[in-house]
């Protein structure tokens, strides 16, 4: 299960806000202590930043009946109840059902029914949509009346990492929070005594296959994802020499599975782009990316042409990734080889050479 499902929920739910969540959470504190944080807030950023956890931990804030600079009580009878696994009767969370991707018409229907009801303590009634994107079509259509006819003294909170996907009807219509994703040395340094000491020697592999998301990080230590990534990366490095063809790749990464080579392509395409821009520092510590990066700056084409390309082959891939979580059923075997012929070509394009 993903770290933040697991039975330390609450524990970890108590050092929220993390440090990497300081500035937004103030910003939002003031504004609920001025009496002007907004009816709905979209909550968004990587996966393994703590979105959820936020939201849950801002909730506990606002219902607190003695909060303290900026911060629950921890001790009123709200924030008991709101600590015990996150469960207060003013504070509704919607998902989508175990073994399906979407949210329904239903479970929206049922939040806005949560919210006109009285508030059992007496104030803030909050709703907590966790995989906002995984939205329908009937589901953001319902919500959107909810969200132009807000009632007083409550709040929803869309927490999602494609803010892309949802209407512009309904990103309009709520303040935005991004949450960025921390230093490199800050989460190193918030990960020291959270993982197995064996662990910490990979802390830079670990950061680098989770884009720097600490509880991500978590997530995939002591998984294969690191194999699995390398040897995906080292076929990658062959084909951008030309050693092998797209077919070969293509059929190595069908058996590892499309959405995590997605990922994979991901962090090669956005790790390569900073070595040409920066010059090579690119941070990377991977011997494979190092070397990818090396091909594409020993080139013949001008480093900004090769960045343009790159970004424009960056954005398929953060479509394609769109596509898969969608629910819409795309072919991911299809958009697999597609991206991975759209690779091979710019390895054509930027004449590389050995």
């Amino acid at each position: 299960p993903n770290y933040c499902e697991m039975a330390d929920h609450i524990r970890l739910l108590a050092d929220v806000p993390f440090p990497w969540h300081q500035i937004q959470w103030q910003r939002l504190a003031n504004q609920f202590q001025n009496k002007q944080l907004p009816h709905a807030l979209l909550i968004y950023g990587n996966k393994g930043l703590g979105k959820s956890l936020f939201a849950s931990r801002f909730a506990q804030f606002i219902l607190c009946q003695t909060p303290k600079n900026s911060f629950a009580c921890g001790i009123c009878k709200n924030c008991v109840k709101a600590g015990k696994g996150a469960n207060h009767p003013d504070v509704i969370r919607v998902q989508p059902e175990e073994g399906k991707h979407d949210i329904v018409i239903n479970q929206v229907r049922s939040l806005s029914d949560f919210i006109v009801h009285t508030s059992h303590s007496g104030g803030a009634k909050i709703v907590i949509i966790n995989g906002a994107h995984n939205l329908n079509l009937n589901s953001a259509n319902a919500l959107l009346k909810t969200l132009e006819e807000p009632t007083s003294n409550s709040y929803l909170f869309l927490v999602t990492e494609l803010p892309g996907s949802l209407p512009a009807t309904i990103r309009s219509r709520c303040q935005r929070l991004p949450l960025i994703a921390p230093t490199r040395e800050m989460a190193r340094q918030w990960l020291v005594g959270k993982l197995p000491k064996e662990d910490e020697i990979q802390f830079d592999q670990l950061l680098s296959d989770a884009q720097c998301g600490p509880l991500l990080a978590i997530d995939l230590a002591g998984q294969d994802v690191s194999i699995q990534r390398n040897h995906f990366l080292s076929k990658l490095y062959c084909l951008t020499k030309r050693t092998i063809t797209p077919q070969s790749l293509v059929a190595i990464a069908s058996k590892a599975g499309e959405f995590a080579i997605l990922g994979h392509l991901q962090l090669a395409t956005s790790i390569v782009i900073k070595h040409l821009i920066t010059q090579g520092n690119s941070n990377s510590s991977d011997p494979d990316l190092k070397n990818i990066c090396r091909l594409f700056a020993q080139n013949k084409t001008s480093k900004s042409q090769q960045v343009f390309w790159l970004m424009q082959f960056y954005d398929e891939v953060v479509d394609a990734l769109k596509q898969m979580q969608s629910g819409a059923n795309p072919n991911a075997q299809l958009i697999l080889e597609t991206l991975i012929w759209r690779w091979y070509q710019l390895t054509i394009l930027s004449t590389i050479k050995e």
